[in-house]
């Protein structure tokens, strides 16, 4: 026969259960009050009247539609195989302009040698360049202040070639001269004096236009893209998985990394404004489904 608890016995046990359970943290709020955020030491609750329609409640919901956006962010980039860390989410608006530099600098240099490759390749086979390609592509870098005239006069000797053969060996010297400009931008003082990589980014999106892709060449060309692909670095932390991206992929990943990252930082201005409406300096609110 089953002995009864004993009454100080059977409370503890129930408070134990309404502390531990699914939804315990509501049991943390007075009657008419709502559990409106936590943190890892407080539950944060407020008047249900006062909290409704207050400017905590209206950060708060647009705390919440950031972070549901941006799970669906992440769940479209892990769909293509890129792999994101998410602990280092809100990390990157602390990383210094420099690092960021460094990081974009890794990436281009490492898309750039890629892509000449494979253009090289495609010109040792039976396919040719286009010279109309070519010409667009140092139009394209002549119309956005490319400055190194070197790299233009090689790409202009390309498409200046009647044959296949000699397109070919016009090429691999115009890939000689674009691995010598890249060397010098790879250096510490280079960067110092283009913090955006222009260069790099020019150079990359003339490879694009000349291959015939001249809507992603001039996607790549883009300042605030750099930044979205060295977010994406940053989250992955392998520059060779996003480098070997095709160019479909890399186009739609350059476009949801700028999504992830400007919705990682209305996530992070929409936690400061309702901390600073609850007059609070931690946690976040919370989101209900």
């Amino acid at each position: 026969m089953q002995r009864a608890l004993r009454p100080g016995l059977l409370r503890l046990l129930t408070a134990l259960f309404l502390l531990l359970a699914p939804g315990a943290a509501h049991a943390q709020c007075k009657p008419g009050d709502l559990l409106v955020g936590e943190d890892s030491d407080n539950y944060y609750c407020r008047n249900k009247a006062r909290y409704e329609g207050s400017d905590a409640q209206f950060a708060g919901t647009h705390f919440c539609i950031a972070k549901r956006t941006l799970a669906a962010d992440q769940k479209a980039i892990r769909a293509m195989g890129f792999a994101i860390d998410t602990e280092r989410f809100e990390m990157f608006g602390n990383v210094a302009r420099e690092q960021k530099a460094e990081l974009e600098q890794k990436l281009f240099d490492a898309l750039l040698d890629g892509g000449l490759e494979a253009t090289g390749m495609m010109v040792n086979s039976a396919a040719s360049l286009n010279p109309w390609n070519v010409n667009n592509a140092v139009n394209m870098l002549r119309s956005k202040g490319f400055g190194n005239q070197t790299v233009i006069a090689a790409l202009r000797r390309v498409a200046a070639q009647k044959n296949k053969a000699a397109m070919a060996t016009a090429y691999h010297q115009f890939v000689e001269v674009a691995k010598a400009a890249k060397e010098g931008w790879s250096t510490g003082s280079a960067i110092a004096s283009d913090p955006r990589n222009a260069e790099l980014r020019l150079l990359l999106g003339a490879l694009k236009v000349m291959q015939g892709n001249p809507e992603l060449g001039l996607v790549v060309t883009g300042a605030e893209v750099g930044e979205s692909l060295a977010y994406l670095v940053y989250l992955n932390g392998r520059v060779g998985e996003l480098s070997s991206m095709t160019d479909e992929k890399l186009s739609r990943l350059s476009t949801l990394g700028k999504r992830l990252k400007d919705h990682v930082d209305a996530m992070r201005t929409s936690r400061t404004a309702w901390r600073q409406a609850m007059g609070i300096n931690s946690g976040d609110p919370t989101c209900r489904s």
